[in-house]
């Protein structure tokens, strides 16, 4: 990943330009490449995204309630709660696991 980060170029109105945060730059100037290019870029390299992508939103709503997810991935929460239902997670085995955490043993 790290070569990645040391070969990112961005494009802007004047040429090239590594003064950006961004590991897959756009053609506009401080953007991120946007969505539709990044799946064109990765399709030409035969990587599916839409199943990848899935499979990724399945695993984090298996781990947390619809609502943290929905604040962070900026989803509708019934988008969310659909999600979470899908992956067989319940905020009880959440909420448990939180528990656990907080009332563990020091070292």
């Amino acid at each position: 990943m790290w070569e990645l980060v040391q070969q990112r170029h961005g494009y802007s109105a004047l040429g090239r330009s590594d003064d950006h945060p961004w590991l897959f730059p756009g053609t506009a100037g401080g953007q991120p490449i946007s969505s539709r290019q990044l799946v064109r870029k990765l399709t030409a390299l035969g990587i599916k995204a839409r199943p990848t992508r899935n499979t990724t939103l399945m695993e984090l709503f298996a781990e947390l309630p619809a609502v943290v997810l929905s604040r962070l991935l900026g989803l509708h929460i019934s988008r969310a709660e659909k999600w979470t239902k899908e992956a067989g997670s319940t905020r009880v085995a959440y909420a448990a696991e939180t528990s656990r955490r907080g009332h563990a043993a020091p070292d």
